[in-house]
């Protein structure tokens, strides 16, 4: 085994670290292993073209590594913003939506329906089967208004 880590071309290691780092980021979740083989490849790279020292090599691929990790954290971040950011809040998602007075609105309180939910109405008096709008939501409670 060191006769064949012997023959390998010390500007080449950093290629083969690329390649196995790439290739266990497959087999091991967590989507961080890839990072470390772009720093891999840059440092490989940078090595090919200037043949620095061991040292100034290590450095390279830590320097690498951390813009690297960084970009990628920046990626994932952006695209982990959800395209609906009311997607989970039904609640927020209520305001503007036409409602069904189910239990009349009587001294600012009563029922609506939204199809197949009912919810807290406060507003004006309102007897039932009038469609309201919902102006704002307080915790469960819908804030309607006469349509």
């Amino acid at each position: 085994m060191t006769d064949l880590i012997g023959t390998i071309e010390p500007r080449w290691t950093w290629w083969i670290a690329a390649v196995l780092l790439a290739a266990a980021e497959i087999f091991v979740p967590g989507v961080f292993l890839i990072w470390l083989a772009v720093a891999a490849m840059v440092t490989g790279l940078c090595v090919l073209l200037f043949d620095p020292p061991l040292a100034a090599s290590l450095g390279i691929f830590a320097l690498s590594a951390i813009a690297s990790i960084y970009a990628g954290g920046m990626l994932y971040r952006r695209a982990a913003r959800p395209a609906d950011p009311l997607l989970n809040n039904r609640a927020a998602r209520m305001v503007g939506a036409r409602v069904t007075i189910c239990e009349p609105i009587a001294a600012g309180e009563g029922r609506a329906t939204d199809g197949d939910s009912y919810w807290l109405a406060r507003g004006p008096d309102l007897p039932a089967g009038t469609i309201a709008v919902v102006a704002a939501v307080e915790g469960n409670t819908l804030l309607v208004e006469p349509l």
